[in-house]
């Protein structure tokens, strides 16, 4: 296979399994799982083809995230261990080509966790072996082979790992036994450990047990907590006296079993925003293994929640449409294959000891865009049903280039960063957003995606395919989506004065949106170099008013990509008042 031809190859194979992926409504997550292991396994294959000088990074993140979804998708699937031990051989390629110590690193720690995760995948020795082998080390004997032989086959193992408990399938408060098990007896299960692994977008806790338990779920508000009894179980003497793991990240606090009572033990997790969860059991030793995800209230639930948020003005929901054109009349990718958007990355600027620009009567910049963005952060999640991501919901410094960082981590679908304007001219006032493009004219950067495709280059001259359409795709979105925001918020603000100029929409190299994988723009909501415009800022029902117009912005953007968006009228006096 040329050079050439297996670029095309990865873009085809990419965009084929993007058209043809059966969506999460009517595929099983296990079913999800397989598709997105057959597409990385061909670019795998594809990837072995190219001689090793001639890759970049991109070539192989492409080929990483495939294997990463299998996992995140459906850890109880048979395709998770092969996934896993790919991603392992990966970042040792990774390592082994460019020589930086993190793919090492990430090397060692995804062979390890596979081992010790699936204890009977016929790839544990293999993954044992290479963790050693990459950290210096001597494989070890016991551990170089499961405590009875991998000879199940994979169906038996499938079957054992289906869900035990899950609030996508059991309601709360419902008590759920294991298949083939009976009511609790008197002997109880013993509790032997706990421990956590966290990833870039979710949580995994694992119990280790001494048998199967029935189990329940409940929630508890004020603060956020998920509990999950064991009935019939005994904390072990060790834990006696309960633990409490600092899990420390973006979605747990802390994770604490304690024998709620003499037959129950109970876990508590300490959650930061809304979560869903899995669990499973493994067996040979007994583990209760529980996935916690950030993807947010269901959507189905998020959308009934909406539809009951206004007793007098009662939503309901669009009906599924194609997506419309953008401005300049054209489809793009994200547009053609019917992309919709489900969570936003709303991004106050500023912070902590950046103060942002001050106006002349002392209103800080980072006090207002906060407001705002807190303002616009409620009207997404009751009305749009949308989860909503914030880089600050308080007056803390975040680095810029961790905005970005924070929006693809956490998977955001949208990102929009709120600024006040300054000018050395006291009198300019206006309103102006800005989207990211590192070329002069987006129709440059297509034709030269064209023309190189059909190029004779090697893989490090030539851009991967894949990442050209992304990356010409996010810059038409952001500008279509920077067109919605400036003529609502223009259009709405502008009946304070005439003199509050429509400045257009812009394109500049903001730090805080370079990186981000998603359409982003930076709006400046007012000069508070302007005495009039900082009058305005300081007053509660016009920070509500912006909110409302950058609502609107956002929900026409959605709709614009065909998105059931929710239809929603506000009331005059419905805004907040001074």
């Amino acid at each position: 296979m040329t050079r050439n031809a297996w670029c095309r190859s990865v873009g085809i194979a990419l965009l084929l399994f993007l058209l043809v992926a059966t969506p999460a409504t009517s595929a099983s997550k296990k079913e999800l799982a397989a598709q997105a292991y057959r597409s990385g396994a061909r670019l795998y294959e594809d990837l072995k083809q190219v001689p090793k000088l001639e890759l970049g990074v991109r070539q192989y993140e492409l080929v990483i995230s495939k294997f990463e979804t299998v996992h995140r998708t459906s850890p109880a699937s048979g395709y998770a261990d092969d996934a896993l031990l790919a991603l392992g051989e990966l970042y040792e390629a990774m390592y082994d080509r460019f020589r930086e110590e993190r793919y090492r690193q990430k090397a060692i720690a995804t062979y390890e966790f596979a081992a010790r995760e699936y204890p009977h995948s016929k790839h544990r020795p293999k993954a044992l072996a290479s963790a050693a082998k990459l950290s210096g080390k001597r494989t070890p004997v016991a551990a170089s082979a499961p405590s009875s032989p991998p000879t199940a086959p994979r169906a038996a193992a499938v079957d054992e790992r289906r869900v035990a408990l899950s609030d996508s399938e059991h309601k709360e408060g419902e008590t759920v036994r294991p298949a083939g098990t009976g009511s609790t007896g008197k002997k109880l299960v013993p509790v032997a450990a706990i421990r956590h692994h966290s990833y870039d977008d979710g949580t995994r806790i694992v119990l280790e047990m001494g048998g199967k338990t029935p189990l329940k779920y409940d929630r508890l508000r004020r603060p956020e907590r998920l509990y999950i009894d064991l009935f019939g179980s005994q904390m072990s003497e060790a834990l006696i006296r309960g633990v409490k793991l600092q899990v420390d990240d973006t979605l747990l606090a802390t994770a604490r079993l304690a024998q709620n009572r003499g037959n129950k033990a109970r876990l508590v997790l300490d959650i930061r925003r809304s979560v869903s969860f899995d669990a499973f059991w493994l067996s040979n030793p007994t583990r209760l293994v529980i996935d916690i995800r950030g993807s947010g209230t269901p959507r189905a639930e998020r959308t009934l929640l909406a539809l009951s948020s206004s007793p007098t003005t009662p939503a309901t929901p669009d009906a599924p449409r194609a997506a419309s054109t953008t401005a300049d009349g054209k489809h793009s990718l994200t547009r053609a294959l019917g992309l919709k958007l489900d969570r936003i990355l709303l991004d106050a600027g500023h912070g902590g000891h950046d103060t942002g620009s001050v106006g002349p009567g002392g209103l800080r910049e980072k006090d207002v865009v906060l407001d705002v963005s807190n303002r616009l952060g409620k009207l997404l999640a009751e009305r749009m049903g949308a989860e909503v991501i914030y880089t600050r919901q308080k007056d803390q410094f975040i680095p810029l280039e961790e905005r970005s960082n924070i929006a693809n981590k956490r998977g955001a679908d949208l990102m929009i960063s709120i600024h006040c304007n300054s000018a050395p001219s006291s009198k300019v006032r206006g309103i102006e957003t800005y989207y990211l493009s590192f070329t002069s004219d987006p129709w440059e950067l297509s034709v030269a995606s064209l023309e190189n495709a059909a190029a004779e280059s090697s893989i490090n001259e030539l851009q991967d395919l894949v990442a050209k359409i992304a990356l010409d795709d996010k810059i038409e979105e952001s500008r279509e989506f920077a067109t919605r925001i400036q003529s609502r918020l223009h259009g709405g603000v502008v009946k304070h004065s005439s003199s509050i100029r429509d400045r257009g929409i812009r394109k500049a190299p903001f730090v805080v949106l370079i990186g981000a994988k998603m359409p982003a723009v930076l709006v400046e909501i007012g000069f508070i170099s302007n005495r009039t415009d900082e009058s305005l800022l300081r007053k509660s029902s016009f920070r509500q008013e912006i909110a409302e117009h950058l609502y609107q912005g956002i929900s026409e953007y959605a709709k614009s990509l065909g998105a059931p968006t929710l239809r929603t009228s506000l009331s005059p006096g419905s805004a907040q008042r001074d």
